[in-house]
């Protein structure tokens, strides 16, 4: 191969990579790129105080964005080479890329006791239709079922999933608008409310956490629980009241999972309206100990903008399923559009088997 071809096939990637860089600064040419990386420094500083700062929380829903903006303001930077702005860049997409690529504690390798499967829905109360809902719920071999933002009408509606889950909370417990519930096919040994989780502000979507007693279906009545399941819904954030409302649920509802017995597995699960990068939600799951099924500090999208008509993957990741890390996660999926504004979230998982 001659030299000429040699300096000309090097010289190849560079000049792509000054193309790339060409063609983002022309992008980005009609918005100057200090103001950007002003806005960018003010965001980001914000969210790193979110905990004393509902405007910071409310930009964690949007990490990716923020990290995305962020590349963008670090190649725009590098196209045209300023050290100081180069050097700011590269700190903002550091700081807001970690937090979605930081390894995520896992959940066991392996598990020896039962399987179970375990799904939560936030059904998008006051529609018309849950025939997708009921299908989903009733056909994708659920054993234990959380949703929220359920009440009188919903209740009316779901009597294909009443009729195909053997079990569910006392109507005493649950009441007219129960807003949290489940459907499991497990025996329901006890099932109560959590203290301090509700009910929620006047005029606000959210419902008192519900903890349930679980045992296999084939297991004694007076079995040993195999798994304690928490569903949950705290407030959405909009308002300081019911962010202070949210971030007390998430504390109440810390408090009492931490206080469970050891030993005793334990899954949680439900529309947090909290993303996994809130100072809340880490601080939440520091306390209980739990770990994210998705296994990732970068879960995909549950909550869209079904009213902006915007595609499923512009929203934020509110809806979680944690669980013990010695429960093996077999399978987490983000599961498909059943008419709501949340996807739903299915896993399979095998508990540790229960001595005594």
């Amino acid at each position: 191969m001659a030299d000429s071809e040699l300096v000309a096939g090097t010289a190849r990637p560079a000049n792509g990579l000054l193309r790339v860089l060409q063609i983002v600064r022309r992008l980005t040419a009609w918005a100057p790129l200090d103001p950007l990386l002003g806005l960018l420094s003010l965001g980001t500083l914000a969210w790193l105080n979110a905990e004393n700062l509902r405007i910071g929380d409310m930009i964690a829903f949007f990490m990716p964005l923020m990290f995305y903006a962020s590349l963008v303001a670090l190649i725009a930077a590098l196209s045209e080479p300023r050290r100081l702005r180069i050097l700011v860049a590269l700190g903002l997409a550091l700081a807001n890329g970690w937090p979605l690529l930081a390894p995520a504690p896992q959940a066991a390798a392996t598990a020896n006791g039962p399987e179970l499967t375990v799904a939560t829905s936030n059904v998008l109360a006051n529609r018309y239709d849950y025939t997708s809902l009921v299908n989903w719920s009733t056909g994708s071999g659920i054993d234990v079922l959380g949703q929220q933002e359920v009440n009188a009408s919903e209740l009316a509606k779901f009597a294909a999933i009443r009729s195909h889950f053997p079990s569910t909370p006392a109507d005493s417990l649950l009441g007219r608008n129960p807003e949290v519930t489940a459907w499991t096919g497990w025996q329901i040994l006890t099932a109560t409310r959590v203290g301090g989780t509700g009910p929620a502000p006047f005029g606000v979507w959210g419902g008192q956490a519900l903890r349930l007693a679980l045992a296999p279906p084939s297991a004694a009545a007076s079995a040993r629980p195999a798994v304690i399941v928490y569903v949950v819904h705290p407030a959405s954030p909009h308002t300081e009241v019911q962010w202070d409302f949210r971030n007390v649920y998430l504390e109440a509802l810390g408090k009492a999972i931490a206080a469970e017995p050891p030993g005793v597995p334990i899954i949680c699960m439900g529309d947090f309206n909290t993303p996994v990068w809130s100072p809340f939600f880490k601080r939440f799951v520091a306390e209980t100990g739990l770990v994210d099924a998705s296994g990732t500090h970068w879960p995909a999208t549950t909550r869209f903008f079904r009213e902006l008509d915007a595609p499923t993957f512009f929203g934020a990741p509110v809806d979680h399923i944690l669980v013990s890390p010695s429960i093996e996660v077999k399978r987490f999926e983000v599961g498909p559009d059943i008419g709501s504004d949340h996807l739903p979230l299915i896993a399979n998982l095998r508990l540790p088997k229960v001595v005594g």
